[in-house]
């Protein structure tokens, strides 16, 4: 993609809501709040048909369920966005499954891995790791070694082998000092050229964009290799752990902008005040997202819709709602959310029904 694209994340602080400086808000309140909302979130990015459709995208990346990159195209909520990863945590039940914790409005929400990738409609079965590292000798290093999550990993020298990488040179120029490349650091140029675009679309909407562009992180690669020899990958694992990783970095861009747009989806009917009811309050327009289009569309229409559409105004009559959830919190008796979710006990979850499209509001869920 072209660097440029890069910067487009940035913009997104823009409509992030700043709950910190509503009227009034009780300090720790404040504090709680404002290390997400001066964050930039990657949204995602919308797939052109063209674009999967060539080199077998849509073929080998269906076979293993991982269509669910190319085909999202969702509007961001803002305000979720804000208090899911202002509390998100995960835990373990007695079995070593993951649960995934946050609050909203109140109410405690509670997700079994599957069920949160029923909703986000990702792949929630197969191979289970995730490392931040680049060096493929990590992914070892990452796996879980017992439990439910156990993944027998393939070897550094396997997914060599697998993915043929030509070493291009084993020379890399960092800040004007030549550094040598050990053997599993993978240049993105060492790709075979079929398998670069399925490394874009991958690392646009698994990873996000910025960072070294110019190498293949480990668990890239390893992505790679099960779309290849056709075996299921956990994608909702890769998330949660993902999530789990930006929360806890200060300067981390909050990951997946569009897929929880799905997670609103579940949770929304469930609210009783109504606080996401409000089309000022919900959706912004498609201003910033952006096409992943084929390389001869590129610099054409990169804008799903006008960048002149207008972000919506967070002032200070937009907040009632938080201003009732912010006295209500301040009233608690515990320090705060993550304190409070840390301390409860396994849950007994039951099954998820997805909603069917007639339980949703979605003429103005999506009213622009």
């Amino acid at each position: 993609m072209p660097q440029a694209t890069v910067g487009d994340t940035s913009l997104t602080r823009s409509y992030i809501p700043k709950v910190s400086q509503t009227p009034g808000i009780s300090p720790t309140i404040a504090h709680f709040y404002k290390p997400i909302e001066d964050r930039c979130i990657h949204e995602g990015r919308v797939v052109d048909q063209l674009y999967y459709t060539s080199h077998h995208i849509d073929r080998c990346f269906f076979n293993i369920r991982l269509n669910c990159l190319y085909e999202i195209n969702e509007l961001i909520v803002p305000h979720f966005i804000l208090y899911f990863y202002s509390q998100v945590t995960l835990q373990r039940d007695e079995s070593g499954f993951i649960l995934i914790f946050f609050m909203i409005q109140n109410e405690f929400i509670t997700l079994s891995l599957a069920q949160f990738g029923q909703i986000l409609i990702i792949s929630f079965n197969g191979q289970a790791v995730f490392t931040n590292e680049w060096d493929l000798a990590s992914l070892a290093y990452s796996q879980e070694t017992e439990g439910p999550y156990h993944t027998d990993l393939p070897t550094p020298e396997e997914i060599h082998q697998f993915l043929q990488f030509q070493r291009v040179d084993s020379n890399r120029t960092i800040k004007s000092k030549t550094v040598i490349l050990l053997p599993n650091q993978v240049l993105t140029k060492e790709l075979r050229r079929d398998l670069k675009q399925w490394e874009e679309l991958i690392r646009e909407n698994v990873f996000g964009l910025g960072g070294h562009r110019d190498h293949l992180p480990a668990c890239l690669a390893h992505i790679l290799y099960f779309i290849l020899a056709e075996q299921q990958y956990n994608l909702a694992y890769f998330f949660v752990k993902r999530i789990e990783s930006a929360r806890g970095s200060p300067k981390a861009h909050l990951p997946y902008g569009m897929f929880l747009t799905s997670l609103f989806r579940y949770v929304n009917p469930h609210l009783d005040n109504g606080i996401y009811n409000a089309v000022d309050r919900v959706m912004r327009p498609l201003a910033l997202k952006q096409t992943l289009k084929p390389q001869s569309d590129r610099g054409k229409a990169r804008h799903s819709v006008s960048s002149t559409s207008t972000h919506h105004n967070y002032g200070s009559s937009s907040y009632h709602g938080d201003d009732d959830e912010d006295d209500g919190a301040s009233r608690a008796s515990t320090p705060s959310h993550t304190t409070y979710l840390n301390s409860l006990e396994p849950l007994n979850y039951q099954r998820y029904d997805i909603p069917t499209s007639s339980q949703q509001d979605d003429d103005l869920l999506f009213e622009r």
